[in-house]
């Protein structure tokens, strides 16, 4: 444990209480997660028949990406600068369908390591937004309602925020990863695979400093592996990662609903927008 993550215990009240119990913890490695539930709803074997496969086109894929940067990016937006998308200028008036509420500001203070790293994955995620935008053009569809107080948490402490980022972060490679075989166009195939690439950067820095700090990011879907010790990355007994249909990823960010609901109070916007 280095110098600055000890002080950036100390200066968090919650972890001062957590802090011994955190030291045993790391020590031995952390206990597997429990299930979040009803929370995040759990998934069921989902696939994507041929027929279903041939009439989904590259913007219809693309666009479903689309509103998970849209997530991430007003998640990194608000817990590191307390603002929106909107209230940035990344987006226009018009360029949403519903407004984007909850989270606020997550105080950093003596973890200047973990604000570093959070800058960085919100200018990555906003970035995001804007060449998927780009790629689109006037095929891109609106930002929708986003509620990030779904769950609860996220935006409390440095803890609260590496919790769910972590659960973002490995829910975004799953999707790139599990929406790839269905794109045609080779250029498309290749932007979606840059991103995922660099959406697994962040996921392997997040998970990190999960581990790190000991701190416990459930599992979001019976495929899903959080980080500890003993299994620092996100992959399967092949150390392959775990690629997501659309049903499974919608089963997540909906919290179990079927077409609207969790993070997507009025549901995602676009074609790929039901289980």
């Amino acid at each position: 444990m280095n110098k600055e993550l000890v002080n950036c215990i100390i200066n968090n009240p919650t972890d001062r209480r957590k802090f011994m119990k955190r030291v045993g913890a790391m020590g031995i490695g952390v206990a597997a997660a429990t299930m979040l539930g009803g929370n995040l709803g759990k998934i069921e074997a989902a696939s994507i028949t041929d027929t279903e496969a041939a009439s989904i086109t590259d913007a219809d894929i693309l666009n479903f990406a689309l509103n998970l940067e849209y997530l991430e990016g007003e998640f990194y937006s608000v817990a590191t600068t307390g603002k929106t998308l909107l209230e940035l200028g990344i987006l226009k008036q018009g360029e949403e369908s519903g407004p984007t509420t909850g989270g606020e500001k997550v105080d950093f203070t003596g973890c200047s390591h973990i604000e570093f790293v959070a800058n960085a994955l919100a200018h990555d995620e906003q970035t995001h937004v804007l060449y998927l935008r780009s790629a689109l053009g006037s095929a891109a569809v609106k930002k929708p309602t986003i509620d990030l107080d779904t769950l609860g948490y996220g935006f409390k402490d440095v803890d609260s925020f590496l919790k769910l980022g972590r659960q973002f972060e490995d829910v975004g490679v799953s999707a790139y990863l599990g929406a790839a075989p269905l794109i045609k166009n080779k250029t498309y195939l290749g932007a979606a695979a840059a991103i995922m690439a660099t959406e697994a950067q962040h996921s392997g820095s997040v998970r990190l400093e999960c581990i790190e700090r000991g701190v416990v990011s459930p599992a979001v879907d019976s495929l899903d592996v959080p980080p500890t010790r003993k299994t620092p990355y996100d992959v399967d007994k092949n150390s392959l990662s775990i690629p997501g249909t659309t049903a499974q990823v919608l089963n997540i960010v909906y919290a179990g609903g079927n077409c609207s609901g969790g993070f997507y109070p009025d549901g995602m916007n676009g074609t790929i927008i039901c289980q």
